[in-house]
């Protein structure tokens, strides 16, 4: 399975092989290919880190589009309190 920790290795590995490269585009290739593992450690730990969120109506079964009702729900009662003197 992908993860972070595997990404990173992944990363040094490219590190570690463009340098024994003499500067030029071989080396450039591995230090893009690094600079991308980088870039997918970073996003595949904040995609772990949304799954673990708990949603706040965890204990309710899941309903497409729920989010987008509580959101207009409680953008309405911001609006009701504003109005409110």
């Amino acid at each position: 399975m992908l993860n972070p920790k595997t990404c990173l290795e992944h990363a040094s590995k490219c590190t570690q092989t463009a340098e024994t490269f003499p500067p030029g585009e071989h080396r450039q290739k591995f230090l893009d290919m690094a600079a991308d593992w980088t870039r997918l450690a970073a996003s595949v730990e904040e995609l772990e880190a949304s799954f673990s969120r708990v949603p706040a109506n965890a204990n309710e079964p899941y309903r497409f589009g729920s989010r987008i009702d509580a959101q207009q729900s409680h953008a309405a009662e911001r609006e009701d309190e504003a109005a409110t003197p």
